[in-house]
């Protein structure tokens, strides 16, 4: 299983990431965070494996708070806009998403998370 958080301030998107997390056989949701300074605390006290982030967030955004992780988990941002996405994948992040998502699209970032973990470590998908 590959244990995920999912965070961002807008709820229903929030709802939406958690319920396709929720409904993938091989993701785990680990947690749901709507403020970017209570997913430090989250990722101090579970292990985590994939975040999905939304970078438009209030205060700090998510692309920034991914900057100041030394050993992050794998990443997917979440957002509405395209404008971020070179600086995604300048932090390594495994996918961009945009806004509003389809279950197609996040299977295709899932699966291309579970790819990548299942080459690197196969036993973690046991």
């Amino acid at each position: 299983m590959i244990r995920c958080i999912a965070i961002d301030d807008e709820p229903l998107a929030l709802r939406q990431i958690s319920d396709y997390i929720k409904k993938t056989s091989f993701l785990e949701l680990a947690g749901c965070v709507k403020v970017v300074y209570r997913l430090l605390e989250v990722l101090e006290n579970t292990p985590v494996d994939l975040m999905f982030v939304d970078i438009n967030m209030p205060d700090l955004s998510g692309m920034d708070f991914v900057k100041t992780l030394d050993n992050p988990p794998m990443v997917v941002f979440v957002t509405a806009s395209v404008k971020y996405a070179l600086e995604g994948f300048r932090v390594d992040a495994v996918d961009y998403l945009l806004k509003p998502i389809s279950y197609v699209d996040f299977l295709k970032s899932a699966n291309k998370v579970k790819s990548w973990l299942t080459s690197t470590d196969p036993k973690k998908m046991k």
